[in-house]
């Protein structure tokens, strides 16, 4: 008996289309896959669709998400522990390419004149700002005290 083949993404029986999934989880991936480079050109350049952000709040914010980003892309390209991001750089590379995704739909959104979705962006803005928070306190990004001040008593 023949096995036929299914895609490979968790509870999908259709056959597969490319790279072992299925064509519509083939497209999502492609999808987020030029999403996140959408993002991370972004971070180095800060442009969107080879132009700069029209928007100068959404400008403003990516300004203050690339200096984490700089920071982050350091710490993990040298081997270096940062001084605030100590061993969370890497996650940090995360919420920064996150919170720009945000941005970039917001200002895409912006130069059409529609409302983008504010929800997706408030909420991103609010977990990444608040674990960047966190990190300069001196807690680790989700606010529990690091090991080594617990330590200290």
């Amino acid at each position: 008996m023949k096995v036929k083949r299914k895609c490979s993404q968790y509870k999908c029986s259709e056959p597969p289309f490319l790279g072992g999934l299925c064509e519509m989880h083939s497209f999502e991936s492609t999808k987020a896959t030029q999403r996140r480079n959408d993002a991370i050109n972004a971070l180095h350049h800060t442009k969107v669709d080879g132009k700069l952000f029209s928007n100068t709040e959404l400008r403003d914010e990516l300004n203050k998400v690339q200096k984490w980003w700089y920071r982050a892309c350091d710490s993990v390209n040298y081997s270096r522990i940062d001084a605030i991001l100590k061993d969370e750089a890497e996650s940090a590379l995360d919420w920064c390419i996150a919170l720009t995704q945000e941005l970039i739909d917001a200002e895409r959104a912006s130069r059409l004149n529609i409302s983008a979705n504010e929800l997706n962006l408030d909420a991103t803005r609010q977990w990444v700002w608040g674990r960047f928070n966190n990190l300069e306190k001196g807690l680790m990004s989700n606010g529990v005290e690091r090991a080594s001040q617990l330590n200290q008593w």
